[in-house]
């Protein structure tokens, strides 16, 4: 079997028209310490911690560009493999979807000329979200490939009356735990303007609607995860480590 079509291995979640790469390299970081101002280019943000690790139940696809034959949608084992046509069991639990993209096309080299290869996980194993603040029903919700923050605001309810939609708080984990935060104007995404400013959200990622302005990004994320224990504890979060300097990040 031979391929000879070029392809990128990074794969593409599409919203509204607006288009999110999975496992691709983080975007640049705001300068330690700086603001996201309301209404402002900086203010449409949302943060990015640690890339996604394969765990244990996960269902990861692995699809195959112009050889749909050897399309695979494979469950990670308690021993941490999954199972592939043509290579067997392969190492899966703790690594991230480009480390694993990439070792999967080197493997399949040995059986398929210029195999092209994107990983995706379809199925999160208990993997889950918390929304808060100004919604109707706030909570837990189960994780899945493609959510974002507006899908998982509607999930909980809707957006109250008392809700400020431009300074919706995204906190997400960073490294060690500690918490990152910052604002996704979801206004803009419902008014149909902005899709691409409707994050994809990740496992554990907390979304808090205010119902007042937030001047301190920084100041409001410590201050929620410490006084909301057990929420973050559950969702993995270090509700002790200083996100003093902790930026923000663009997804587009």
């Amino acid at each position: 079997m031979r391929y000879a079509r070029s392809w990128s291995h990074r794969r593409v979640w599409a919203f509204g028209g607006a288009a999110v790469l999975v496992a691709t390299a983080q975007a640049p970081l705001l300068g330690a310490g700086q603001e996201p101002r309301p209404g402002s280019a900086q203010a449409a943000t949302a943060p990015l911690g640690e890339p996604y690790r394969v765990r244990v139940g996960d269902v990861l696809e692995i699809v195959f560009y112009g050889a749909p034959e050897l399309n695979q949608n494979r469950p990670v084992g308690p021993d941490g493999l999954v199972p592939l046509v043509l290579i067997g069991p392969v190492q899966a639990v703790g690594r991230t979807l480009e480390d694993l993209t990439q070792d999967l096309t080197e493997r399949y080299r040995r059986e398929v000329v210029q195999p092209e290869i994107t990983v995706s996980v379809t199925q999160f194993s208990g993997m889950k979200v918390y929304v808060g603040g100004e919604v109707n029903q706030a909570g837990m919700l189960p994780y899945h490939g493609g959510l974002t923050v507006v899908q998982a605001i509607m999930q909980a309810g809707g957006f109250r009356d008392t809700a400020r939609l431009t300074q919706v708080v995204l906190i997400r984990k960073g490294e060690g735990g500690q918490p990152l935060g910052g604002f996704v104007d979801v206004k803009k995404v419902l008014k149909g303007a902005h899709f691409e400013l409707d994050a994809p959200l990740q496992p554990s990622d907390i979304v808090f609607v205010p119902r007042s302005s937030i001047g301190n990004v920084n100041l409001f994320v410590r201050q929620f995860v410490q006084n909301n224990i057990p929420i973050p504890i559950v969702l993995g979060f270090n509700p002790f480590a200083s996100n003093s300097d902790s930026t923000s990040t663009s997804t587009q």
